[in-house]
């Protein structure tokens, strides 16, 4: 599965990323690029009158690969 990864500028220069794990596969550019301005103008996640969501930087989607290496379903369960 994709994850879409917003990566935005807070009101106090830091980076702060909103990640959605079931956004459509087939976003493009303008619609995320609204999407995004249209959640800093809100600053519906304002916290201590800093909005953490004020500057859309970018957005990508991310994709994640989980290796086992030991625990888990994976491993045989001993014998009693």
């Amino acid at each position: 599965m994709k994850q879409l990864d917003m990566e935005f500028k807070s009101e106090n220069g830091k980076t702060k990323h909103m990640r959605l794990n079931y956004a459509a596969q087939t976003l493009d550019e303008t619609t995320v690029k609204t999407a995004m301005q249209t959640i800093a103008e809100l600053k519906m996640f304002e916290f201590e009158a800093v909005n953490p969501y004020a500057t859309p930087i970018k957005a990508q989607y991310v994709e994640r690969t989980v290796t086992p290496i030991f625990g888990g379903a994976a491993e045989p369960v001993p014998a009693e």
